[in-house]
């Protein structure tokens, strides 16, 4: 069956609208598109007759719309939907809590989390957010991500520390983002918490793009680097069988057929 022009288009519009860190105007639009202006607006009206898109009543110019976000919370309820039943056998194995955080823009934000049942543990609330580079899953994230937008986060937030004198320099926290490719795991102590302790592996989707990351969290008395490196295989296999899940391993066995 061939796919439906006029959907094609206005999809690639809405992913360019979505994907720009600035709103857009109907020429420029037109222009990266390969449309003409009259074919785009009926488009772009019909976006934001959904919400999906928005204009600029004084700018004239477009960006996301209201519903986008009903979009990503159905999809990341899928993954969470999807996740928890790899990250309860997780938490039984490392009796640390357990969690699921995903990107979003220049922060980063818990979408599940699972507690220790210690009378002393870290769990943050599902929903909250710190800056997307801090901690161990910032890492994980920053590290997988397309370098464009990895150094338009970078100088956009200077990379300001969560927790006075936990900060890197550009340079040093590039080189930490090397490692992380290189091991498949980042850990952090006291990045984000102060005394606590956190490991993080990546989950990706069925495009090899990075969409959230496992994370185990507990406090630094019972944490430290040697404790941290011990769960990464355990911590990096549950974000492994999250990926296939979301078919990353049907796309690997692909490109060796």
């Amino acid at each position: 069956m061939k796919p439906v022009r006029s959907v094609e288009r206005a999809i690639a519009i809405l992913f360019l609208v979505v994907q720009s860190d600035r709103p857009m105007g109907l020429s420029e639009i037109s222009r990266t598109i390969g449309l003409d202006k009259a074919t785009s607006l009926r488009l772009l009206s019909t976006l934001a007759s959904a919400k999906l898109v928005q204009q600029d009543a004084i700018t004239r110019r477009y960006m996301p719309g209201a519903n986008i976000s009903r979009l990503y919370s159905s999809w990341r309820s899928d993954l969470r939907h999807i996740s928890r039943p790899h990250l309860e056998p997780l938490l039984r194995q490392v009796q640390e809590s357990v969690c699921l955080v995903c990107p979003r823009g220049t922060e980063r934000v818990t979408i599940e989390a699972i507690a220790a049942s210690h009378e002393l543990c870290v769990v943050p609330a599902i929903g909250s957010a710190v800056p997307i580079y801090a901690g161990a899953s910032g890492q994980v994230l920053m590290a997988y991500l397309p370098e464009s937008e990895r150094e338009r986060i970078i100088k956009a937030t200077n990379l300001h520390p969560v927790v006075p004198g936990s900060g890197s320099d550009r340079k040093s926290y590039l080189a930490k983002l090397e490692k992380v490719r290189n091991q498949g795991f980042a850990y952090s102590i006291g990045d984000v918490t102060p005394g606590g302790s956190a490991i993080s592996a990546p989950v990706f989707d069925s495009d090899a793009n990075i969409v959230a990351t496992v994370v185990v969290r507990g406090p630094q008395t019972r944490l430290m680097e040697k404790e941290l490196i011990a769960m990464a295989p355990h911590v990096i296999k549950t974000a492994s069988d999250i990926s296939q899940e979301l078919g990353y391993g049907h796309l690997q066995k692909a490109a060796m057929s």
